[in-house]
């Protein structure tokens, strides 16, 4: 995977499920992807870019800087984002998507942190970042 649309199309292909155009125009106004696919479009951007940047992920991934910024935060309280390296020996396999079970159970607990729903036992704080509602915001049509 090197693309943006690489990615994009791998996660969609392995978790189907995530995005509901019906749910997300009666939210947004318009179809687009679920706020849970962004975020793992995100992670798996850092892995692929070998970054935990904001700034250098907003600009691949053409997410605002706040939604990254608030997805860092919540990463970095778990301590999975340190020293611009994203701490994901757990689900990866030095592969850029899970591959079975396992993986996937540790994939979606990565995600359930950047949402801001979930802390590792040694977590700085269970102060979180609310990145859904950062998403849903910004694609509200007024």
């Amino acid at each position: 995977m090197e693309t943006l649309e690489d990615i994009r199309k791998a996660f969609t292909a392995r978790y189907p499920e995530v995005d509901d155009d019906e749910f997300s125009a009666k939210r947004s106004g318009f179809a687009h992807e679920h706020p849970i696919t962004a975020i793992g479009i995100v992670l798996i951007s850092s892995i692929v870019l070998g970054t935990c940047d904001p700034t250098k992920l907003a600009g691949f991934t053409k997410y605002s800087k706040r939604f990254i910024r608030a997805i860092a935060a919540n990463m970095e309280n778990n301590r999975l984002w340190q020293d611009n390296k994203y701490h994901c020996s757990s689900w990866s396999s030095g592969n850029f998507l899970p591959r079975d079970q396992r993986e996937d159970d540790e994939f979606w607990d990565h995600i359930h942190i950047a949402v801001g729903l979930m802390w590792k036992p040694d977590a700085n704080s269970e102060i979180s970042e609310d990145t859904c509602a950062i998403f849903w915001r910004e694609k509200r049509v007024n």
